[in-house]
């Protein structure tokens, strides 16, 4: 199935049942939807696309739209907390994946926390006002404890390779909305030179990205086997003309290198 069939069923059954849903009932509504478990790259097109939500309501995943929270509805069966592993900290938010492998920028923390720590955090607002961005997530200043640290390698190489993507979105506008990816450079191959990195994605038809880097890339240490490449979108515009339409740009905000023990090494 083609991502804007699925896309088109998908909106279809939640717009049709107006309320919360389990994949299993979004696969008892249609006759199109076959297969076990739905393709993750579709699921997370549809976050920007249609404005999708997924969390978890009495031990069930379910399915919804952020139309329906932004209007006020369903508000009470949101999550009170959230258990989140920090992939980078930024000036007054941190970017992490939750346990879907959805990549999240999530506000305030608290000084101290740490790269691979996991933390259980109460929720201020789920879509914040102040921060419209899809991915962002307003956390309970008091309300963040960390719960452990993923310390060995294997765990950080499997959360990793479950949060990194196709390098598609940044090829094309389909991904509306989106702001926040992790992808790996193919062949382990990039360059960087004055504040930017050039480096090609996994999509066949890359021809080369060269983006910028945060804070020109000081305290970028690149060290390990596997290398992925944090990225956040900025809006600019581009062209003479002020009236131009603007494009999403990207640049890259953090990076994750790491060794993966099980690979051998010549001596």
């Amino acid at each position: 199935m083609t991502y804007e069939k699925f896309r088109q069923e998908i909106e279809r059954i939640l717009t049709e049942q107006c309320r919360p849903v389990t994949w299993n009932e979004i696969r008892a509504n249609s006759t199109k939807l076959n297969q076990k478990a739905p393709y993750h790259v579709y699921v997370q097109k549809l976050q920007g696309d249609i404005g999708l939500v997924r969390f978890k309501h009495n031990q069930r995943t379910v399915w919804a739209l952020r139309d329906w929270f932004e209007a006020g509805k369903f508000r009470e069966l949101l999550p009170e907390k959230l258990r989140l592993t920090i992939l980078a900290l930024q000036a007054g938010y941190a970017l992490a994946a939750n346990e879907y492998g959805e990549l999240k920028r999530v506000y305030p923390l608290d000084a101290g926390l740490r790269t691979w720590d996991v933390i259980e955090a109460g929720i201020a607002d789920y879509f914040p006002e102040a921060d419209r961005r899809p991915d962002s997530i307003e956390l309970e200043p008091d309300e963040t404890d960390c719960v452990r640290t993923v310390d060995s390698w294997e765990d950080r190489i499997r959360i990793a390779e479950k949060v990194a993507e196709s390098g598609e979105f940044l090829h094309t506008d389909a991904w509306r909305g989106k702001t926040l990816g992790v992808t790996k450079p193919r062949f382990r191959c990039f360059y960087f030179y004055d504040a930017h990195c050039q480096f090609f994605c996994d999509q066949n038809v890359c021809l080369g990205h060269d983006v910028e880097v945060t804070d020109g890339g000081a305290g970028l240490e690149i060290t390990g086997d596997k290398v992925y490449f944090v990225l956040e979108a900025a809006e600019r515009a581009r062209g003479e003309f002020i009236w131009q339409k603007k494009q999403v740009e990207w640049f890259i905000t953090a990076e994750i290198s790491l060794t993966d023990p099980r690979q051998r090494r010549l001596l």
